[in-house]
């Protein structure tokens, strides 16, 4: 069989832990399956970063030049450049190749190629930037589509509850193979002894957009699970664009820098290695959330917005009650989620569920690429 040419549309360029790995585990599942194959990887600004080249995209470049075209991870189907994406990527000092960033998400979908998806996409609602005309020639042109919640889903049948379109289906997010990436590469336990001493039993925990008062209450509340659980508290930053570092800094500081506060450097793999060696996990990051559950380690979110991102994790898992916003919630989901560590047997179970059906959308996505071609 000769090569089968890939291009993978994603948002890695703006440095966030979820959005870099989706092109590491993307690239490992095509390889398992295909003896060759040549992956190119695209996003809105041209970008070197954590051993893959990004190009920033342009129609020409991918218009009848490959035998498949994915759109892979994110909750990045939506609308909102001037809202999301042009302050994202002007506070970053980079630049977008094509018109819109939004461009790796629709302007693909109408070029000539054998096979075009979406593979385990997120779908933010459009409010007032829904497009029908857009949204429905992206579904009708594509050739698989498939969302990782059911909210998502249902924004993209235009909100409307008692339609079900057969072609937009649901997998797991790519997030539930994060550790398998880890252990692929055999890098399970390289990195995080190097912040953490020997024989550690850690809680991890990272937030952002907190006031300085609900800062000092979060830290008594950590300072005293510490003390009732026997947990070091490791602080890691991870949503670099709005500046959680800072947040866990002054939180660390009205605790009389009592926690364990990790460099805001990090790559995917010393965050990967940190994650999965914890014994619980709250945090405001979707993407961090899923890969210690992925790996059997009960975690919350706690984060004071409840997109339908976050409702859907939780709410597919009926564990909705880990789901924190308000800081007068947040001293109670220690016990929940140390009782879950030591009685829960559902928590391995679906995570093992998660990854099976991730392997068989990878099977299926595959099976049908290769009969394109």
């Amino acid at each position: 069989m000769r090569s089968i040419k890939i291009a993978m549309m994603s948002f890695a360029d703006i440095n966030n832990y979820g959005d870099i790995l989706f092109s590491h585990v993307f690239n490992m599942e095509f390889r398992k399956r295909l003896s060759d194959v040549d992956i190119h990887f695209y996003t809105p600004s041209t970008i070197d970063l954590e051993g893959y080249h990004y190009q920033g995209y342009e129609k020409e470049k991918v218009d009848d030049k490959y035998d498949g075209v994915f759109l892979a991870g994110g909750e990045v189907v939506h609308l909102f450049d001037e809202r999301t994406w042009k302050p994202i990527y002007e506070k970053q000092g980079k630049s977008v190749i094509s018109e819109h960033a939004s461009d790796t998400v629709w302007d693909w979908v109408t070029c000539r190629c054998r096979f075009k998806a979406w593979l385990s996409v997120g779908v933010r609602p459009f409010g007032d930037k829904w497009d029908e005309s857009k949204v429905f020639e992206a579904v009708d042109s594509l050739d698989y589509i498939s969302c990782r919640g059911i909210l998502s889903k249902k924004v993209l049948e235009d909100s409307n509850f008692e339609k079900f379109n057969k072609k937009i289906g649901l997998t797991p997010d790519l997030g539930w193979i994060f550790p398998q990436y880890l252990d692929d590469l055999n890098l399970r336990g390289k990195y995080y002894l190097d912040f953490i001493s020997p024989n550690t039993k850690y809680l991890l925990f990272q937030v952002h957009n907190v006031t300085e008062e609900e800062a000092k209450i979060i830290a008594g509340d950590l300072l005293k699970a510490k003390e009732k659980y026997g947990y070091q508290i490791v602080m890691m930053p991870v949503i670099h664009l709005w500046q959680d570092e800072i947040y866990l800094e002054q939180i660390n500081e009205f605790a009389g820098n009592e926690f364990i506060v990790l460099p805001n450097d990090l790559s995917v793999f010393q965050m990967l290695d940190v994650i999965v060696h914890a014994s619980l996990a709250v945090t405001s990051s979707l993407h961090v959330a899923i890969t210690a559950l992925a790996d059997g380690v009960p975690a919350s979110v706690f984060n004071k917005w409840q997109g339908s991102k976050l409702q859907d994790l939780y709410g597919l898992q009926f564990r909705t009650d880990f789901l924190v916003s308000d800081v007068g919630e947040f001293a109670a989901i220690f016990e929940k989620l140390e009782y879950e560590r030591q009685h829960s047997k559902s928590l391995s179970l679906y995570a093992q569920f998660m990854r099976e059906k991730l392997k068989e959308t990878f099977d299926d996505v595959v099976n049908r690429l290769v009969s394109s071609t």
